[in-house]
């Protein structure tokens, strides 16, 4: 089985409105069959994580005859893949939205469809401070990348760039001492709703 990461917020639900309109104004929203849910796709600003990920589904295309020369040009020869010179389409992520436990909040994950993907969102500056920027438009929480078994990586918690960590064991690690358990708590409620 693949790997399955995701990008999650914690928001307050009065700001889940703001949050689709800004998805919308920066890629596009689709409702597909069950069991798929909601596909987002989203235009990142280009950084070399982008293009290489882009690089590999061109070569997945074309095989080893892919026209590498044509991705100098990669606006005008895959416009689906380069809206423009300096951004990068990523898509399909798919997008869950749970209400937490107190009513007051949700729970929006961003859940990369493939592997590939997966590793994106791992290594891509781009995307990461993207997902800074929304969490800061949204006053999130907190928002941290669900890396499966390598745990959860929190990057923003209350107006704040953080770099806790929470193991899949649930053990805060790097956290500052009096938002160890809070950080738990939003793991394991997270945990306890999409899985």
């Amino acid at each position: 089985m693949g790997l399955d990461y995701s990008y999650v917020l914690f928001i307050k639900r009065s700001e889940e409105c703001l949050l689709l309109t800004h998805l919308s104004q920066h890629g596009s929203i689709e409702e597909l069959e069950e069991p798929f849910g909601t596909c987002v796709t989203l235009d990142f600003p280009l950084d070399k994580a982008i293009l290489a990920y882009h690089e590999k589904t061109i070569r997945d295309l074309y095989g080893d005859a892919w026209p590498w020369r044509l991705l100098l040009d990669r606006k005008n020869y895959y416009p689906q893949l380069f809206p423009t010179d300096d951004t990068g389409r990523v898509g399909c992520i798919y997008l869950d939205v749970k209400e937490s436990a107190s009513g007051n909040y949700c729970f929006i994950r961003l859940k990369a469809a493939t592997s590939c993907m997966s590793r994106l969102f791992q290594n891509s500056p781009s995307i990461r401070s993207w997902f800074l920027h929304l969490s800061s438009l949204l006053k999130t929480e907190a928002t941290f990348l669900d890396m499966e078994e390598e745990g959860y990586h929190f990057i923003y918690r209350k107006g704040n760039l953080t770099t806790a960590t929470v193991t899949e064991d649930l053990e805060a690690v790097e956290a500052a001492a009096d938002d160890k358990q809070a950080l738990i708590d939003i793991c394991l409620e997270y945990d306890i709703l999409f899985f």
